[in-house]
């Protein structure tokens, strides 16, 4: 278990020193007055406590044993940006109300927050799919004893349904809560645009206020044209892809960047995964995998509330995802090497990403997997002798997309990828990126030859290059020789 919160908990004495007031200068050993000894003790009894909270809500959301979570040891990463970021908004006052019911007078420390979520996912259950956020405040309240009486007096219960609402959004990471509202209208249940998007003329079917008392399902439903319009309409009319080949030469990072000048920008939302603005030329990445790994491995035992939501706002239809063999989890999980992880130059590249979103996040671990998938070669050697990475090769097999597996259940990458079939809900999304990359054009003629996005192009054009290189300089070299022969003859 000490194994286990070292693991998760990288960054606790930075944090720890920055809850501290500013007034407060730390003492050295002999000359520590005994109070400040003394809530240093406390304050070192008492962070355990707090990440035996992450990993109570890491079992609690995935139905996972302690011993397999320090395989996963990246989860700390998303767990970082629950308590630095994600819960930041419930600390305000508006959200009072909510803490008297768990009970807790204000979220002063970080194991309150924690209490919440908790509280929501245990009045959750694991079964019910139908159930509403009425119901789960009806729970808290049953479960509060007491402290109920606080919820009986609140006239408007607006900032309980949002905070379980905002439960419901970070257990399933498929949208970002929007738990403060930016101008004087209602309190709705509204989640943020996906970055770089603009608000629509249809928006208003996103204020769900009056839908608290509806099933979890039929609130989610309402956000996939938000989150996945932008292939939405494509399927609708067309129902098939020009094209279904995905090619790794035209989708490197390396590639991207080099012809396309594509930057990153890094989320925290799954359906805003490999989501690109060609006026911007930036393109989204989640940066969470482990979340995804768990789900991929133990996504049937999440509860079946949490899953309902991620069904919802599945780009597929319903029919289609049945047909599916691939989850939307495990394409993410696949992308990473598909960008990054297939050639020297996009492994640098992501090295430089990964150092970039350290920096931006600056009190949050950056996820050990995403440096896993990103900055490791696979295969080594040549077709006589090959070795693999072993620990890409010691990942769970269900983390991988069942078409990209060898039979004996480890990674197997191509040069080739299929949209329908490797990428049925992202596909179309790097479709449109390699089509954006390859209307680039080189400047150079060193583009050229760095130029690899069609490979057959460009072993096509280098080899009539070099084969009419050396015709033309065999030729120039008889022409000399027949000049020096009729010279030599005279």
């Amino acid at each position: 278990m000490k194994q286990l919160l070292r693991q998760m908990t990288p960054i606790r004495e930075k944090s720890i020193d920055e809850e501290a007031p500013s007034d407060e200068k730390a003492p050295s050993d002999e000359k520590a007055p005994a109070d400040e000894k003394t809530s240093a003790k406390v304050a070192v009894i008492q962070q355990p406590a707090i990440y035996n909270k992450r990993l109570e809500f890491i079992q609690a959301l995935f139905d996972i044993k302690p011993e397999d979570v320090v395989n996963f040891p990246g989860i700390g990463s998303y767990c970082d940006y629950l308590e630095r970021e994600a819960f930041h908004p419930l600390t305000g006052p508006s959200f009072d109300p909510i803490w008297g019911l768990i009970p807790y007078k204000n979220p002063r420390e970080i194991t309150d927050r924690w209490d919440w979520i908790l509280a929501v996912l245990q009045a959750m259950g694991s079964e019910e799919t139908e159930i509403s956020i009425h119901d789960i405040l009806q729970r808290l309240k049953v479960r509060g004893g007491d402290h109920s009486a606080i919820l009986d007096r609140c006239k408007d219960k607006s900032s309980f349904y949002i905070a379980i609402f905002g439960v419901l959004c970070w257990s399933s990471m498929v949208a970002r809560p929007n738990l403060i509202p930016t101008d004087n209208t209602a309190r709705n249940l509204t989640c943020l645009l996906p970055h770089g998007s603009r608000l629509s003329k249809d928006s208003t079917i996103h204020a769900l206020s009056s839908r608290h008392m509806r099933p979890i399902p039929l609130i989610f439903r309402s956000f996939k044209m938000q989150h996945w319009g932008d292939q939405l309409g494509d399927r609708v009319q067309g129902g098939s892809w020009e094209g279904d080949s995905l090619y790794k030469a035209s989708l490197s990072i390396y590639s991207l960047r080099y012809f396309g000048h594509v930057t990153i920008q890094w989320v925290d939302t799954i359906s805003e995964h490999l989501r690109f603005n060609p006026a911007t030329r930036r393109l989204s990445l989640f940066r969470f995998p482990t979340f995804c790994a768990l789900f991929a491995i133990y996504g049937g035992n999440v509860s079946s509330a949490i899953q309902s939501i991620s069904e919802q706002i599945d780009p597929l239809s319903p029919e289609d995802r049945d047909q599916c063999c691939v989850s939307l989890e495990q394409e993410v999980l696949l992308s990473y090497r598909l960008l990054f992880g297939r050639d020297g130059m996009s492994r640098k590249v992501a090295h430089d990403e990964i150092c970039r979103l350290k920096k931006i996040h600056a009190n949050q671990s950056v996820d050990t997997m995403l440096l896993d998938l990103c900055g490791r070669k696979y295969k080594h050697g040549s077709l006589w002798w090959r070795t693999y990475d072993t620990v890409l090769q010691n990942y769970p097999s269900e983390m991988w997309p069942v078409t990209c597996r060898t039979m004996k259940g480890h990674l197997l990458e191509s040069d080739v990828y299929s949209v329908r079939n490797d990428f049925p809900r992202l596909g179309p999304r790097l479709l449109k990126l390699q089509q954006f990359n390859l209307r680039q054009r080189p400047n150079k003629l060193i583009d050229l030859w760095r130029d690899r996005r069609n490979p057959l192009q460009w072993y096509t054009f280098w080899a009539v290059v070099i084969v009419g290189g050396v015709a033309n300089i065999l030729a120039a070299l008889q022409l000399l020789v027949a000049i020096v022969e009729l010279q030599t003859s005279f």
